[in-house]
């Protein structure tokens, strides 16, 4: 009966997150390019790859790699027609990078069912925890700066526990020592948050080895150089001081520490308050358990460390949001939000795991192990039943269930008219045109930018640029 009822829960977990990230994959074939994407293709068309990049390292932005991203996208999945599978390759990258790290701290296999339904249940969790999905998952400019640093964070911490073990054992290899070198350099050029987490880490792992030897020490000094030197290239771009000019506000002391300090507080609160989020937490130990039961690690986690993890992580939504806040003066953008939150969801999850693992080494084993069983089983049914309920209840998923049902199909449809009039336009030499406004509810899951009613603005110079036009605008809404 205690077996039926734990394939039943596992069943239940599996489905759920199956629907969350199926959703959330499906609304992506319906979003289209905005903003800063066609700034960004049409400079590479007209400059050259390699030259417009130096010139927007050079004007706008020292993110070497972020930039690189969704400047290389276009070129090799289509612009247009690259677009829609944005959200369904960086979705099923967070699968393989959270499968990867798991694999690597439990050694066991990453593809095997248990890491792969945990996997699930991290990016599902991180999904629903999202303030922002337009600009932080299907807007291209956004999606491939963030979630690909959110990425390359999974796969670094991964390497880094794969390579430390092989130090364990003195069985280094270089091919790991290059690929750890190799996702470190990208990580640090997607992102400022994701640059500093990387710092972080490589610093506690140098702590760590401080007493090791030289053999065990001179590798990690290696990688942090090589980090140090990546973020001189980021933080002493011309672009950022370029870029930061244009806010009045900037690099004030007393404001950018009283803005972290207070929406750090309430980022902080909503994170925690998310019932998404507390059911998660709730399942968490029988994942872990589920996870150690399989693995061949042997654990040995003190107090100690547990305590640092927890400082550490509730910490991380006040000392992150620091950057943006000294660059540009006020609120940082809700995908900027968004990079923390991944960050502190990580961390969070890393904590309960590890006390999970403490708790239990702790706790003595009874003799009654039928009725421990099912207290268990029961505990876990319940924990699975109150994790559904909180995705059922969810805004976020709610939101984009009927933006995909409802208003992104109408959405479509008005962009594909767009494009047609836009092309026949094209057909008959005109230079200027003006395109109906969208009259009815945009979805706001995978919306988040336009053209305007005013010719000038950089977007519509920028749109213009791209279809081979003079001149574009958005009639006035009604």
């Amino acid at each position: 009966m205690s077996q039926h009822l734990q394939t039943f829960s596992l069943f239940l977990i599996l489905s759920a997150t199956l629907v969350v990230i199926s959703i959330f994959i499906a609304l992506g074939f319906y979003a289209y390019p905005a903003a800063d994407d066609f700034c960004m293709v049409s400079g590479v068309e007209k400059n050259g790859l390699f030259s417009h990049l130096w010139e927007h390292y050079q004007i706008w932005s020292g993110r070497y790699s972020g930039n690189a991203f969704y400047a290389l996208y276009p070129i090799l999945f289509g612009f247009f027609h690259g677009y829609p599978i944005i959200a369904l390759i960086l979705i099923l990258l967070l699968l393989l990078g959270a499968s990867f790290f798991l694999s690597k701290i439990f050694q066991i296999g990453q593809f095997s069912p248990a890491v792969l339904l945990v996997a699930l249940g991290f990016v599902s969790v991180y999904l629903l925890g999202l303030r922002h999905t337009a600009s932080s998952l299907y807007w291209m400019a956004g999606a491939l700066t963030y979630q690909t640093a959110n990425i390359l964070l999974l796969f670094a911490m991964g390497h880094i526990v794969q390579f430390l073990d092989q130090q364990r054992i003195s069985d280094v290899h270089r091919a790991s020592l290059l690929w750890l070198l190799l996702i470190i350099v990208l990580g640090m050029g997607t992102n400022e948050n994701n640059m500093i987490v990387l710092l972080g880490l490589i610093g506690l792992v140098l702590m760590y080895k401080i007493k090791s030897g030289w053999q065990q020490l001179s590798p990690w000094l290696l990688i942090m150089l090589l980090a140090l030197v990546c973020f001189v290239i980021v933080y002493f771009a011309p672009g950022n001081a370029e870029r930061e000019s244009t806010f009045p506000l900037r690099h004030d002391w007393s404001r950018s520490i009283e803005g972290s300090w207070n929406m750090g507080k309430w980022t902080l609160m909503v994170w925690t308050g998310n019932p998404v989020f507390l059911a998660a937490s709730l399942l968490l130990p029988f994942t872990v358990m589920g996870l150690k039961r399989r693995s061949h690690r042997r654990f040995n986690i003190s107090w100690l460390s547990i305590g640092l993890l927890l400082v550490a992580t509730l910490s991380l939504p006040f000392i992150l949001q620091f950057p943006a806040w000294w660059s540009m003066g006020g609120w940082p953008p809700p995908r900027t939000i968004d990079a923390i939150f991944f960050v502190f969801l990580l961390s969070w999850l890393l904590f309960l795991g590890g006390l999970t693992l403490a708790v239990q080494s702790k706790v003595k084993k009874s003799a009654k192990k039928t009725k421990r069983k099912m207290l268990k089983t029961g505990a876990l049914l319940l924990s699975v039943l109150l994790f559904i309920g909180a995705i059922s209840i969810n805004g976020k998923l709610r939101r984009a269930y009927q933006d995909l049902t409802q208003r992104a199909p109408v959405f479509d449809r008005y962009m594909q008219d767009r494009h047609a009039q836009i092309y026949e336009a094209l057909e008959r030499d005109q230079a200027y045109i003006k395109v109906p406004a969208f009259n009815r509810d945009y979805p706001r899951s995978i919306f988040f930018n336009d053209i305007r009613t005013d010719p000038r603005d950089w977007r519509n110079v920028c749109y213009a640029q791209q279809f081979g036009l003079q001149g574009i605008a958005l009639e006035r809404r009604q």
